[in-house]
């Protein structure tokens, strides 16, 4: 009996078949059956795509998250930022943070080079906190 060989191309697999001759129509038709069911059961890996994040907004998260609400210096910002996984310049953490003591957000205590950023008081927290006292 002789046999037959075929090479297929299905996307990114390729199969090479050989059978005998009066059998190659089913060996080809078991095989593209095979693939594609392979193919419907593998889910494709999908790419996480992450939005890239501002500065601002990382630092912003952190005082959202309550994280300044003790006072904290630049380095422990950054490293907090790093431990996220956000990789920014030592300068532009410290841009933003002058721009959240400028917008009221933050407040900056201590001498050049040495301060301690915190989350601003608000109004509503003041007052939470004096009745707290009382």
């Amino acid at each position: 009996m002789t046999t037959a060989k075929i090479k297929i191309n299905i996307g990114n697999i390729t199969v090479e078949i050989e059978a005998p001759v009066d059998k190659i129509e089913e060996a080809v038709k078991n095989t593209i059956a095979a693939i594609r069911s392979t193919e419907q059961a593998t889910p494709q890996p999908q790419t996480q795509t992450r939005k890239p994040v501002t500065c601002k907004k990382a630092v912003e998260d952190l005082l959202a998250d309550g994280w300044l609400q003790t006072g904290r210096t630049l380095a422990e910002v950054v490293s907090e930022l790093e431990r996220r996984g956000f990789l920014y310049d030592t300068t532009a953490v410290a841009h933003v943070l002058l721009d959240l003591v400028r917008e009221g957000k933050l407040e900056r205590v201590g001498e050049p080079r040495r301060y301690i950023y915190l989350a601003k008081k608000t109004s509503v927290t003041q007052r939470l906190e004096e009745n707290s006292t009382r």
